[in-house]
């Protein structure tokens, strides 16, 4: 399933149109195979994922997780109105290069939905893949000033090779 995925993605170079058009297109395409019951799947695993947070914690980061994948699910089947724009086909060629050393034959359709949701965060509404608010440790929170958002995790997931935070549009927050 990953695979077939990654070529309808890795499509888009040869198409005439590399632009947010043509990725919603695939996006919507793709998520039309998915249910409910899928992201309460996903819901699950954050839930197994979390198990030893605190549980005051726990509980805000799911509720602003799970919103957020639910909006994103909903945004990309229902989104038929923005301003169209050409992709950055350098940073596109690097997510799907990332998302390609991440695939194996086992890989779940929960967690391909959400690399495509982030493709959408990413690629077309150019937001946060951690929404604003999302809660850290420390009482930290992603936020959002003068138009542009804020991490307070940014810098220390820069090296992590499995973090898709290098792909976010997302500042490092100043904690001075």
């Amino acid at each position: 399933m990953a695979q077939a995925v990654f070529r309808k993605l890795e499509g888009i170079h040869d198409l005439q149109a590399s632009d947010q058009k043509t990725l919603l297109s695939i996006l919507k395409k793709e998520l039309n195979g998915y249910s409910v019951f899928d992201l309460m799947k996903i819901q699950a695993q954050l839930e197994k994922d979390f198990k030893d947070l605190p549980p005051e914690y726990k509980k805000r980061l799911q509720q602003k997780l799970s919103e957020h994948l639910f909006v994103n699910f909903k945004s990309i089947l229902h989104n038929d109105n923005f301003q169209n724009s050409d992709l950055n086909m350098e940073q596109y060629r690097e997510f799907l290069e990332w998302f390609k050393s991440r695939m194996d034959d086992d890989m779940p359709g929960t967690m391909i939905l959400y690399y495509l949701c982030a493709l959408y965060n990413i690629f077309i509404t150019e937001t946060p893949l951690h929404p604003e608010g999302t809660p850290f440790p420390g009482g930290f929170f992603v936020e959002k000033a003068e138009g542009k958002y804020y991490c307070p995790v940014k810098d220390k997931q820069k090296d992590n090779v499995e973090a898709i935070c290098k792909f976010c549009i997302a500042k490092q927050m100043d904690m001075g």
